[in-house]
């Protein structure tokens, strides 16, 4: 994908992580209170599949913040409002 040196262009992808992917690090755009929904389920699925048992602690923090994600993604569909970068 741009951006991580690959040579596929985002709007190629089909995946509803999509989005949340090609966001720039340093700000950008938000993502709609719609975007959120479309990720959360993905972000959920992948986390509860991580999780499974390992000790890695990288892995484990990564987990871990995927999980905190997922509560702002659920507040921001709740709540009706954009997931503010910045």
């Amino acid at each position: 994908m741009h951006g991580f040196g690959g040579q596929r262009p985002w709007d190629e992808i089909l995946t509803p992580l999509a989005p949340l992917l090609n966001h720039p690090d340093d700000d950008g755009p938000d993502l709609t209170a719609s975007e959120c929904a479309a990720i959360l389920p993905r972000l959920r699925e992948i986390a509860d599949k991580a999780e499974g048992g390992s000790t890695d602690p990288l892995l484990r923090r990564h987990i871990a913040a995927a999980r905190q994600l997922v509560v702002v993604l659920q507040l921001c569909i709740e709540k009706d409002v954009d997931l503010l970068f910045g």
